[in-house]
């Protein structure tokens, strides 16, 4: 069965620690004095006590790591939706243009179909001439 330090034992090296994660000869002898526990007893609670403390900042490092990550994973999918958004948005328009395009091209024909004649000429004079205030009267095909 293991004997459990005592209270006052316990207060002892933890302040010792406090002071220094390491033990100096000198302050073996004082915690062997101090304490009543042997030199081994001693050194091995150190050792764990450091062991525990470099636990500690592990997990709390990792922690520290997994937050990071998940923002970072958060930010990559909200980066792939707004991409997302955007390529569609650029599809849009892209067919928006190329209708656009295309209306441009069946207008531009049809003004090549009527440009030589003379009374369409003058029926654009006349209807947005100077001092028209006529809206756009052309008709539509």
């Amino acid at each position: 069965m293991v004997n459990r330090f005592e209270e006052y034992q316990i207060d002892a090296l933890k302040s010792a620690f406090e002071q220094s994660q390491h033990l100096t000869k000198n302050k073996k002898i004082e915690l062997v004095t101090a304490t009543g526990l042997d030199v081994e007893q001693i050194t091995s609670w150190f050792n764990r006590n450091r062991a525990q403390k470099r636990a500690r900042k592990s997990i709390g490092d990792l922690e520290l790591t997994k937050a990071e990550l998940r923002q970072a994973l958060q930010a990559l999918r909200e980066g792939r939706e707004r991409e997302a958004e955007l390529q569609k948005e650029l599809q849009a328009r892209e067919k928006k243009e190329a209708e656009l395009r295309a209306e441009n091209q069946d207008l531009k024909h049809q003004l090549a179909i009527v440009g030589g004649d003379s009374q369409f000429d003058y029926f654009l004079w006349s209807s947005h001439g100077p001092g028209s205030t006529q809206s756009n009267n052309l008709p539509r095909s």
